[in-house]
């Protein structure tokens, strides 16, 4: 079952490089594997974009998988910036 684990803002400058994200971490569990995903929605580029781990390997996520993971934690949560804009 997909469950939404945590959401982060992570907002100032590292490295000298301005950042303004909120990130959706998600996890999915069966008896034979375990797979997150993590869905960042980056206020200053205006883009969403993910990644996973699944299977011992990383991978990046398309756009559309990225909008079905927000959906589906809309269903139960409240976003933690309103993101629509950016869509």
């Amino acid at each position: 079952m997909l469950k939404l684990e945590s959401v982060e803002q992570i907002k100032g400058v590292y490295d000298n490089v301005e950042i303004d994200w909120d990130r959706y971490n998600f996890e999915e569990r069966s008896p034979v594997a375990t797979k997150e995903y993590s869905v960042v929605v980056d206020f200053l580029t205006k883009e969403i974009r993910g990644d996973c781990i699944k299977y011992g390997s990383w991978y990046e996520l398309e756009k559309e998988e990225c909008l079905e993971l927000l959906t589906i934690m809309l269903i139960d949560n409240e976003p933690k910036r309103d993101f629509v804009h950016i869509i």
